[in-house]
């Protein structure tokens, strides 16, 4: 499908079918075909599937009122209220909550503005240097580009500024060494950025950028048990701000609103974008220790950041909305089990395939790794299938199939995806060979 006036991210390529409406964890398309949807529409934000009636009024009762005001200038209840319900199930020590705009790039550049202006009023005035990891990804704007990892934004290289270096990835299924227990290779890989800070000097830096699960390009991969408390203890040591990225594995996907819950750390900022009014609307927001705030009460500062539709009203009240479900009693458990049943039947059942090599994630952010000749057409082939044999949306390439769905998925479409994804992995397993792989269009889905 083409467009005569639309600007499209590829001009020379035709899109897909043209969605008209989605129901549940279900997309309906034009041509009149019903897909299921395991991947959370494309890029993982619809972490209530579509259709949610209570957001939907919500949306529609604010706009009758007003759809915006501004950030800086005017108070709104709904602001405060999705504050603190955002703060309210936290257990680490995140106090404030502030709204910025569309983004988690934005979001992400946000923190990393608020941490240099921190240390810039604290005296730390060398600091305006940012660590991160290499295989990560935090967004499309200038700032969070040079923070990344994604190969094909590299063509903006020159662009980027020269602020920001890297340490390898934190992948344990990658370079935990054979004899090296998990808690060597969590105290390495923490050792790795203390090396760093020091050859830089600790007095330059500001943060250290890290996505609290590896998420999207390397494929959900947990850290190992104790590396955030190893990294936590080096950042204070050095006076470096944790940044956390949950815009993939924040609110509620992981099983715990803030997925840095599950390794009991305290950041000092935690960035989330996508997921917070579960695709509603656009949004997104920075949680932060409330020392930010004091420091700038008492310097009779503010935060050197705003735009247009900072804290929109709209997705202010469609985050709130999704909130409020995802907060629920109960609600988090049932995301817990799903995540836990998942993995559990997919290891069962692909335990023996040679192919096979993990399953691996928290709550509903999952991966599954495979070991083959060409294993980013596998993926591409894998996920062809299942949208053209069975009508279901999925996400294969590079070296994993990425699992998304929406995260209050009921257990019997849990159950019938599971058997389909099975059943197709084992029957492309066993009939891979190069003259199929030869056939293959070397482009992914999405």
């Amino acid at each position: 499908m083409k467009s005569d006036k639309l600007f499209l991210n590829s001009p020379s390529e035709k899109l897909f079918d043209t969605i008209l409406k989605g129901e549940e964890i279900f997309l309906f398309s034009k041509s009149g075909k019903k897909y299921m949807d395991m991947s959370g529409g494309f890029t993982s934000h619809a972490i209530l599937g579509w259709g949610n009636k209570k957001i939907q009024n919500a949306m529609i009762n604010q706009i009758k009122k007003i759809s915006h005001t501004d950030y800086k200038s005017f108070l709104h209840p709904a602001r405060e209220k999705l504050s603190k319900i955002l703060l309210s199930k936290c257990e680490s020590s995140l106090s404030k909550i502030y709204l910025v705009s569309s983004t988690g790039g934005e979001a992400c550049e946000v923190a990393m503005k608020m941490s240099y202006q921190y240390h810039q009023l604290n005296g730390s005035r060398e600091k305006k240097y940012f660590i991160s990891r290499k295989q990560s990804y935090h967004g499309c704007t200038t700032d969070s580009i040079s923070l990344g990892d994604r190969k094909n934004l590299n063509f903006y290289k020159s662009l980027m500024p020269s602020n920001k270096f890297k340490i390898n990835e934190h992948n344990i299924y990658r370079h935990k060494r054979k004899n090296e227990t998990e808690d060597e290779y969590a105290k390495r890989s923490a050792h790795d950025l203390e090396k760093k800070i020091l050859s830089i000097g600790p007095e330059k830096i500001c943060g250290f950028v890290g996505e609290t699960i590896m998420g999207g390009l390397v494929g959900d991969v947990p850290p190992a048990k104790n590396y955030w408390k190893y990294i936590r203890k080096i950042c204070t040591k050095y006076n470096v701000h944790l940044i956390l990225d949950e815009v993939w594995c924040g609110t509620g996907t992981s099983g715990k609103i803030y997925c840095i819950d599950w390794d009991g750390v305290s950041p000092d900022l935690v960035f989330m974008g996508k997921t917070l009014s579960a695709g509603y609307a656009p949004i997104s927001a920075v949680a932060t220790a409330k020392k930010f705030e004091n420091l700038l009460i008492k310097n009779k500062s503010r935060i050197e950041y705003s735009n247009t539709h900072q804290g929109h009203l709209l997705g202010v009240v469609a985050a709130l909305e999704a909130q409020k479900i995802i907060h629920e009693k109960s609600f988090l458990k049932k995301v817990k089990d799903n995540g836990n049943y998942l993995r559990k039947i997919v290891n069962e059942e692909l335990r023996n395939s040679d192919f096979f090599f993990n399953i691996r994630g928290r709550g509903l952010r999952n991966s599954v790794e495979y070991k083959c000749k060409n294993q980013h057409l596998f993926g591409i082939e894998f996920s062809n299938i299942l949208r053209e044999k069975h009508k279901i949306f999925l996400s294969g390439k590079w070296h994993r199939i990425g699992i998304a769905p929406a995260i209050n998925i009921r257990r019997k479409y849990l159950n019938y995806f599971l058997e389909i994804f099975i059943k197709e992995f084992l029957k492309l397993s066993s009939s891979w060979t190069d003259q199929r792989i030869k056939r293959i269009k070397n482009k992914s889905f999405f």
